[in-house]
Parts: structure tokens; sequence; C-alpha cells
């Protein structure tokens, strides 16, 4: 497949993003996935997290994403979300989870920027009843917040959904949807209106998961929710 081809139907598919506030994308299969997962591991030295380094820089470049995506994100933040910043305010970032890692578990919360697109690369499998640091996340489980006050407030009170047993609750009135990412599809998903987490990465996994994170355009002050949690993340 040509980078092309993959983004042939990427309108239709954003028709569904504003409907569902959440849409997938084609599989990323016909990449090598195993040597840009390996090439970008190597940049990450061992990290968690790691900030666009140049391997994942690469890859975005080659998926074309500046060119056929955020534009079009671009043009519907501004147009229907009354974004008033620029299209350079994007974050990129690498999750890296070894198996038996727990300290990224159920960790839910709102992201700041309008959207997010999760890239899958390496997902392991794991032995029956395990699990592969699913995605869990609960489309339009707000609305967009009006101003950086009632986000801060909103997002301290959905901490309480932050376990298990808070998610269970969270699920009784709000659509829950569940993905392990076993079909190489990108996520896009409304960021600052989709509340999410993942399930741990069990120590019979197979392999580390790997993950690409892309947000973009946050509405937020420069010295908001969300710069103060993304200079605390690089420290």
């Amino acid at each position: 497949m040509h980078v092309i081809d993959y983004w042939n139907d990427i309108d239709l598919r954003l028709k569904k993003l504003l409907k569902d506030g959440f849409v997938k994308l084609p599989p990323l299969d016909f990449f090598n996935l195993s040597a840009i997962s390996e090439n970008i591991t190597k940049d990450m030295k061992g990290n968690t997290f790691s900030e666009l380094c140049s391997s994942h820089k690469d890859f975005l470049q080659e998926l074309d994403l500046e060119k056929y995506l955020t534009p079009k994100l671009y043009e519907i933040a501004r147009d229907l979300f009354g974004y008033k910043g620029e299209l350079s305010n994007q974050y990129h970032i690498a999750r890296r989870v070894e198996p038996g890692n727990s300290k990224e578990l159920y960790r839910a919360h709102f992201d700041s920027h309008l959207f997010t697109l999760v890239l899958p690369l390496k997902i392991p499998l794991a032995q029956k009843g395990g699990s592969v640091g699913d995605l869990i996340y609960f489309p339009n489980a707000r609305g967009r917040p009006k101003n950086e006050f009632i986000n801060f407030l909103e997002k301290v009170y959905h901490k309480k959904y932050a376990s298990k047993e808070g998610l269970d609750d969270f699920a009784v009135k709000h659509n829950k949807i569940t993905d392990d990412f076993h079909d190489y599809c990108p996520l896009l998903f409304i960021g600052n209106t989709t509340l999410h987490t993942n399930k741990q990465v069990s120590s019979d996994c197979s392999t580390y998961r790997l993950t690409l994170l892309a947000h973009f355009f946050d509405p937020s002050p420069k010295y908001g929710v969300s710069g103060l949690i993304r200079l605390l993340r690089a420290r």
C-alpha cells in the first residue's frame, strides 16, 4: 500500500470522529513495524516515555501525518471547536511498557489537547487471562470544557474513577470501549472529552508494548494543567 492510499477515505473517517467521538484508521501493517519499533526503542534509552526522538519523527514523516491528517484536524479545531492557536501546537510522545510494569495502570484521565491519535507499533501477546495494556476509553464522557478552571475541576473530579473499581462504576452510565490494538489500527479520538486509561501489561506478555501518542492542539493556556503535567514528566 502507498501512503496516499492509506489516507484516501480520511474525510469519511473524520465525519465519524465528530459523530462518535472516536474513529479507527486502517492498519499499519504495511510498514515494517518490528524494525521501526527497534529503532525507536534504541532512541528511548530505556525510558517509559520519550518525546519525539529522531526515529519517531522519521516514522511520522513516512506516514505523511503532516500532509494528510494534521491540516484537516486543524481546520476542524478552528472552525468547529473555536481553537485559536497554532498548527504547530502538537505533542508527540512514545510510550514503551515492559511486561509486569503496573505504574501506568488505570490512570484514567482526559487529555487537554483536542485530538489524540494512538499509533500501535508493537503489541505483545499474553497468556489466557492476561492483558496487553489494552486501552480503555469512554468517548464523549464529558462536554468540552469552557475554560481552564472548569477543565481543572473536572479533571480532579474524575480522578476518583482512576482504578478498576472506579472504571466499573463509571461504565454503568457511560459507553466503555476496550481496544487491545492487535489489529494494528490506529485510534483517533477527541482527547479532551474522552476519559481513557490502560490496563496492565501482564508479566507473562511476550514482549514490551510500544505505542506512539500524537496530541493535537491544546486550547489551554501555556502554563495551564496540561503544560504543568508535561513539565513534570520531562524532569
